[in-house]
């Protein structure tokens, strides 16, 4: 193999392994991302529920409002 040859296969090499870590990078951070979405979705459930009785709660309470002004007047 001459000179030229190696340098060649040696920029093939280099190239192959920066290929490999750009795609170890991006599945990583696919990876991450499901990771934290699932969390996201997680807490989102947490907080609906939180909602909702804060919701019942309001309503209860401005039924009871309701009923003490009808009995006031």
């Amino acid at each position: 193999m001459s000179r030229a040859e190696w340098i060649a296969a040696a920029a093939f090499a280099l190239n192959i392994l920066t290929l490999a870590f750009f795609f170890g990078a991006v599945w990583r951070d696919v990876q991450d991302h499901g990771r934290r979405l699932a969390e996201v979705e997680s807490s989102n459930t947490e907080l609906v529920q939180k909602v909702e009785r804060i919701d019942a709660n309001v309503s209860f309470l401005a039924e009871l409002a309701r009923e003490e002004r009808s009995r006031g007047n």
